[in-house]
């Protein structure tokens, strides 16, 4: 979304989306879709490193814990330990816009969740929910950006990114560690403390830019990467992951890769001056399913994941995982259990499911030398590894047709999954538990490492799970 005259798009009032129709979607966008796209690549380049300039300068004055330039030693820890072991865990947060809707922010049916950002009466509960999750045994949190896209009507890129980059800072100061300094320290009180080390990882969130769950709905490619470019350029300085989430389909995944990969190309070109290359941050990806246990638009897990670490690869953007969220546990077992019974893919993971230790006859026509020859093929091809994980929601089955923009009042939970039964039935089936205990065989599936909530999820089930997960 670079334009020479950005600040034209101030005049952009109303809705983008009357209707459930992507077509209609872009009808209504087509202004600022000129707006966007008329000005030269020159140009477009221009912009984007003088915004990009700004909008990082800026982060780095305000949070002196920012490291720009260096991947995160806490995030390479906690990948060396999650490769270690198939029993090793990341802890990831739950959801935090249900979380601020219970502590008082309102439910603005219009932006959602970034009523949070938006307005800083409500940063203080922000932090607080992050560090709510910390403080029960979270590992990661997530940036309350989600909300922050085109399709609730944030059009205007530059706004975009400071909203963004706003989201990441609030991130950041909570994932930062606040110690109590001893009262017998020379010159110190007892109520002085003093910052210290991060003790949680950052995750920026990249949601969908038009609606959730709809992938029928979502922008064309040169559009999509546009969008994209602000929300990441926002984010970048604050984070230690990029997560895709909530993912509809292929495709919408394809436009955050592109977005990336231009973003670092652009961001080692400003950087080639200072003889350095910046920081890549990883991506992890997470898809939200259908019942059946497929993506929203209908591809099946096992077809989609070897595209997926293919395409990453080919842009040189490090993809470290793919996970499942918004939507329910069930839904996870079941791509789970899909993954698990085909393990021509279980090349591209680290740590794969329990399975058979063959290629299924179906795949090899029942030819056992094809067998071989395929196993062998795979083995020596050796792709980028990927970790699994998953983070289901509370709510009730989603309407196929929902949007954000008709619906009257929040969706409604459901009361038949508490924290005792969300570890029991399902991501203790989904975790590895390692060796068996006690003589009893270990019935997992396993596989699955980063391991946390969406909405409706909140710090008492994180507890809970950090609790089980210890003693596995």
């Amino acid at each position: 979304m670079k334009t020479s005259s950005l600040s034209a798009m101030a005049i952009l009032t109303s809705r983008s989306i009357s209707s459930p129709s992507c077509n209609n979607f872009l009808f209504r966008f087509r202004p600022y879709h000129f707006l966007l796209c008329s000005s030269s690549s020159r140009t477009i380049r221009s912009s984007s490193a003088r915004f990009h300039s700004t909008i990082i300068t800026a982060a780095m004055n305000n949070n002196e814990n920012t490291k720009n330039h260096h991947q995160s030693t806490l995030l390479q820890t906690h990948l060396e330990r999650l490769k270690s072991s198939p029993s090793q865990t990341l802890l990831l947060d739950g959801g935090t816009g249900e979380e601020l809707f219970l502590r008082g922010v309102p439910d603005d049916r219009k932006i959602w969740s970034a009523t949070a950002v938006v307005h800083s009466q409500y940063h203080s509960i922000l932090r607080s929910v992050h560090e709510s999750f910390i403080e029960v045994g979270s590992d990661a949190i997530t940036t309350n950006s989600y909300g922050i896209v085109p399709g609730v009507g944030f059009r205007d890129g530059e706004e975009v990114a400071r909203l963004m980059s706003l989201a990441g800072e609030i991130a950041r100061k909570a994932a930062t560690a606040v110690s109590d300094v001893k009262a017998d320290e020379p010159g110190k009180n007892d109520n002085t403390k003093e910052e210290g080390n991060a003790r949680a990882l950052v995750f920026g969130s990249l949601g969908p830019l038009v609606e959730s769950y709809r992938p029928d709905l979502i922008m064309n490619r040169r559009d999509g990467v546009k969008c994209y470019r602000y929300a990441i350029e926002g984010l970048y300085p604050h984070i230690d992951v990029f997560l895709a989430e909530t993912m509809s389909c292929l495709e919408e995944v394809c436009q955050v890769v592109d977005a990336l990969s231009e973003f670092y190309q652009e961001e080692n070109d400003i950087m080639k001056c200072e003889e350095s290359l910046a920081t890549r941050h990883p991506l992890l990806v997470s898809f939200t399913l259908g019942a059946d246990g497929k993506i929203r638009n209908g591809d099946a897990v096992v077809e989609v994941i070897p595209k997926l670490v293919e395409y990453s690869n080919q842009k040189g953007i490090e993809l470290i995982g793919v996970m499942f969220n918004c939507c329910e546990p069930e839904s996870i077992t079941k791509a789970l259990k899909e993954i698990q019974t085909n393990p021509q893919i279980h090349h591209h993971l680290h740590h794969p499911p329990h399975s058979v230790s063959k290629i299924p006859e179906s795949t090899t026509c029942g030819n056992p030398e094809v067998s071989q020859t395929t196993t062998q093929q795979i083995m020596s091809s050796r792709p980028p590894k990927i970790f699994l994980g998953a983070y289901a929601n509370r709510l009730t089955p989603v309407d196929p047709d929902w949007t954000l923009e008709s619906s009257t009042e929040a969706q409604g939970m459901r009361e038949d999954l508490s924290p005792e039964r969300y570890w029991n039935e399902f991501v203790r089936q989904w975790h590895d538990e390692g060796k068996e205990k006690d003589g009893m065989e270990n019935s997992s599936i396993g596989g699955m490492q980063l391991i946390g909530g969406c909405c409706g999820v909140g710090p008492d089930y994180i507890a809970r799970l950090k609790t089980s997960l210890k003693s596995t």
